[in-house]
């Protein structure tokens, strides 16, 4: 078998992909089976009947840190994934720059591909999910639609959340330390699950996502991470000879 393959059908059996997937599939039949997305959504819902203003439906969208969260939480994504492409780029002309050459590709490949591409690009406009304020269940003209069921109307997007994958993309510098900076890759790992999840609160209290959508956007990026870091080889053991090799030439290994 060549390496390629060899390396996607390693990360087949690594609890890295498995795991994540029974906890995706377990809370996604929550969410479809329950109304645990109209919960999560009533619990920011002002409860104003007759009125049309999502700002007075939905008070703290206004409010702070939630709007804050919206308009700045993208940014740390966009410097981490455009810093990567530059440095991608720098690397072919400055030579000391060359252990970091596929680091700063991976890192802008998973930007562009998971927030980018699957999240705004294709999922977001395919599904046409209705938004929280846009349902009939808090005086919006829709009805509501579970996880995983698309729409009809032109206007919805809200599964999944654009923002919210933005800010678990913070995770994505644990697949480039995993495993030999096994304290670091769980601190990015977790820096990813919190930024993600605050921003999907704050666009959850904005009437803007439900939870699942959120939950969607944390396995978009997740899973887009795991497939593009598989052929880099990154988060996968070498023999001591190659990781000692490697520790001596790549700045991220030895960092930390």
């Amino acid at each position: 078998m060549s390496p390629l393959p060899r390396r996607f059908a390693a990360a087949a059996k690594h609890p890295a992909l498995w795991l994540p997937l029974l906890v995706l599939g377990l809370t996604t039949i929550l969410f479809w089976c329950t109304d645990f997305d109209i919960a999560v959504a009533r619990l920011f819902f002002s409860g104003e009947s007759g009125t049309t203003s999502i700002s007075s439906r939905w008070p703290l969208m206004r409010t702070q840190p939630w709007k804050s969260l919206y308009d700045f939480g993208v940014y740390p994504a966009l410097a981490i994934g455009g810093g990567g492409l530059l440095v991608w780029l720098a690397s072919f002309i400055w030579t000391r720059l060359e252990p970091l050459r596929d680091p700063g590709l991976f890192l802008a490949l998973v930007l562009i591909i998971g927030p980018g591409i699957l999240v705004n690009g294709c999922l977001k406009p395919f599904w046409n999910r209705p938004r929280p304020h846009a349902i009939q269940a808090f005086n919006g003209p829709r009805p509501f639609l579970p996880v995983l069921q698309r729409g009809d109307g032109q206007n919805d997007s809200s599964f999944p959340s654009g923002h919210a994958a933005m800010g678990f993309y913070l995770m994505a510098p644990a697949f480039l330390l995993y495993p030999q900076r096994r304290g670091w890759a769980l601190a990015f790992l977790l820096i990813g699950l919190g930024s993600g999840l605050i921003i999907g609160l704050a666009r959850i209290v904005a009437g803007g996502h439900f939870a699942s959508d959120v939950l969607w956007s944390a396995a978009v990026v997740y899973f887009t991470a795991l497939v593009v870091a598989a052929p880099f080889g990154f988060g996968q053991r070498s023999d001591p000879g190659k990781d000692d090799k490697r520790a001596e030439s790549d700045p991220l290994v030895r960092c930390g």
